[in-house]
């Protein structure tokens, strides 16, 4: 099953102990290697994105950011796993987990 992982900051985290947060590059490595890391990817700066609407037929585009809120997503990954448990697991072990956050959601399959 395909997951994507929605990599964000969280500013409310507390400061981990030295040495307790796991290296990004090894995490990437190491589930490329598996075959569980479909492909990931940073974000480039929230004040530079673009919100895209259609309202009504007119074409409406602005410049960001737009979230009101403190978090920031940051990046994304896509994993495969066999269930939800072994891509809570691969979540888990992203350093993010461990000073951010990451929202871990199921790519749709259709069959609703």
């Amino acid at each position: 099953m395909r997951y994507l992982m929605l990599v964000m900051t969280d500013p409310t985290a507390p400061e981990p102990a030295a040495g307790t947060v796991p290296d990004v590059d090894e995490w990437a490595a190491r589930n490329d290697a598996s075959g569980a890391r479909v492909m990931g990817e940073r974000l480039g700066d929230p004040q530079d994105a673009t919100d895209v609407r259609v309202r009504d037929g007119r074409l409406v585009v602005t410049d960001g950011p737009f979230a009101e809120t403190k978090e920031q997503i940051a990046g994304f990954d896509i994993i495969e796993a066999d269930g939800l448990d072994e891509a809570i697991g691969i979540a888990a072990a992203h350093p993010m987990a461990h000073v951010g956050m990451i929202e871990l959601r199921p790519f749709w399959s259709g069959k609703d």
